[in-house]
């Protein structure tokens, strides 16, 4: 296997040429990173910005806050919710280790169904049935193929995730009857929520936007990522935005920008996760204005 030194000689005559070498090896993170998310807005201003997408740029970029990398590791976040006293609301673990998966640790599980992650990355999650007669190939090889990844240099250089250690954590999966949960996802600029999106996900890529509201269940000022079906949300999902907003805004009180997102099963909030750039920055933003002109 080849030593770091020797795998970056042969990036340099030529070999392994992908967008996650090109960060890997780049002297100059920070400029790779607005370089890269330029290439997707040349128009965006991340120096001066003036809108929420613009300023999640930014603060990718800069804000180096030294909590980001706990409450983004999806091991450690664990502890600081306890500490914060929300125990309840946390979907307790079966396992966790900063050591890579085998087939023994799997073997140790009870049968039953989870969600197995990476705590260091985004979207390294798969949902698996453990019984007496299911495989675990694929599932052991994929988790060990994210752990041996650097999240930080997947997307245009997210600094935080280079700080955490890269783990293995198992929950049980909540969702009733195969039902895909429903994500409740809080965008909260100085510990103010700026936007609601709900969102049904079917996979990992696959999704479907129910609603983006204010604070209030109202129509919001902007709307991010994928357009969604309602910009007002109904009765029963303003109840459930004010159980919630108390959990959010502790969470979310000391960060310039956090996204905050829940669950809500069987009349019971859980954690879902803190994420500091909602993907990477690549965000659709568009006003309701122009929403309501489409």
């Amino acid at each position: 296997m080849l030593t770091e030194e020797e795998y970056k000689k042969e990036w340099l005559q030529g070999l392994h040429q992908t967008e996650y070498n090109a960060c890997r090896f780049s002297e100059n993170k920070i400029q790779f990173a607005k370089d890269w998310i330029l290439s997707k807005y040349p128009e965006l201003n991340i120096e001066q910005p003036t809108n929420i997408f613009e300023r999640i740029n930014n603060y990718k970029l800069y804000d180096k806050d030294i909590r980001k990398p706990i409450f983004a590791d999806k091991i450690a976040c664990l502890d600081e919710l306890r500490k914060m006293n929300l125990s309840d609301i946390i979907i307790e673990p079966v396992y966790t280790s900063y050591k890579p998966f085998t087939i023994e640790d799997y073997k140790n599980l009870p049968n039953g169904k989870y969600i197995f992650k990476c705590n260091h990355g985004s979207g390294w999650n798969i949902k698996h049935e453990k019984t007496d007669i299911s495989n675990p190939t694929y599932l052991i090889n994929k988790l060990n193929e994210w752990y041996t990844l650097n999240y930080a240099y997947i997307c245009g250089w997210e600094w935080h995730y280079n700080e955490i250690k890269p783990g293995i954590i198992i929950q049980p999966d909540i969702s009733i009857k195969d039902i895909p949960l429903m994500d409740w996802s809080f965008w909260c600029e100085n510990g103010n929520i700026e936007l609601i999106n709900l969102t049904r996900k079917f996979s990992k890529n696959i999704e479907e936007s129910i609603l983006e509201c204010n604070e209030d269940g109202e129509e919001p000022e902007f709307i991010i990522g994928i357009e969604p079906l309602r910009i007002k949300a109904s009765k029963l999902e303003k109840q459930i935005i004010d159980k919630m907003k108390p959990i959010v805004k502790k969470l979310a009180q000391d960060f310039k920008f956090v996204r905050v997102d829940l669950y809500y099963v069987n009349e019971k909030i859980y954690f879902g996760e803190l994420t500091f750039t909602p993907c990477s920055g690549n965000l659709n933003y568009i006003t309701v204005e122009n929403y309501k002109r489409l």
